[in-house]
């Protein structure tokens, strides 16, 4: 073989390893008892994985910040500041129009593709996903200075909020794209949601939706972690 596929062990709160009987891991099947989202699980593990044979440490602090700032806070939150007033002001509909700012934009994200691409290859997951982030950040950054919610209240600014949320939209399902090989459950929810069909890593998906596309009413796609869940995950 020309690669080896294989990680170090998983440790507990800052390299404790598991033990039967202290009673102290991570129980897999205890995860699920308490309704705790998988997908969680595989964001945080695969976060931490390189190509390297390195140990991989589990931290309740470290897995609860990382998830809800990442995936809720920056990933999530770019289709829930936008879908409703796509529902509510234009029938679930996309515009046609995303402007320079938008082309520029969905432009850099495909710009993208390449390196997280490379990285999955190289199996540097925690780097893949630190440079998936970092493209969220810029989603973000266009939602915050665009500010759909204010737009709303202003009266002729239909057409800019019709074209500020299709963008959004369109962002969020090329960063779905790059998230589907560690979050597939997710990622079928989204295309769901977009009402499009499964995302590939073709370069046939990268333009924006089309004008007229018409979504799904949002329903919220993942909950943030309570401290109560990962405390009593990890009683002994």
């Amino acid at each position: 073989p020309n690669q080896v596929n294989v990680h170090g062990f998983m440790t507990v709160n800052n390299g404790e390893k598991m033990s039967k009987s202290r009673g102290t891991g991570l129980d897999p099947l205890k995860y699920l008892s308490i309704g705790m989202n998988p997908e969680w699980l595989r964001y945080y593990i695969a976060a931490k994985l390189n190509a390297n044979v390195e140990d991989v440490d589990f931290n309740r602090d470290d897995f609860t910040a990382r998830v809800n700032s990442d995936l809720v806070g920056k990933y999530i939150n770019i289709a829930s500041r936008a879908a409703g007033f796509l529902s509510k002001r234009f029938g679930g509909r996309l515009s046609g129009d995303v402007g320079v700012e938008g082309r520029v934009l969905l432009d850099h994200l495909r710009s993208g593709h390449a390196a997280v691409e490379r990285l999955y290859d190289e199996r540097d997951f925690g780097r893949a996903l630190r440079e998936i982030m970092r493209l969220a950040d810029f989603a973000n950054l266009y939602v915050n200075d665009n500010k759909p919610w204010e737009l709303a209240k202003q009266e002729g600014q239909e057409v800019r909020l019709h074209e500020v949320c299709s963008t959004a939209l369109s962002m969020f399902r090329d960063l779905t794209s790059f998230l589907k090989p560690i979050l597939p459950s997710l990622a079928t929810q989204v295309e769901a949601f977009l009402a499009v069909e499964p995302l590939r890593w073709s370069d046939s998906g990268w333009n924006a939706l089309p004008a007229g596309h018409a979504i799904n009413t949002y329903s919220h796609l993942m909950t943030r972690i309570e401290r109560k869940q990962v405390d009593a995950l990890l009683e002994a």
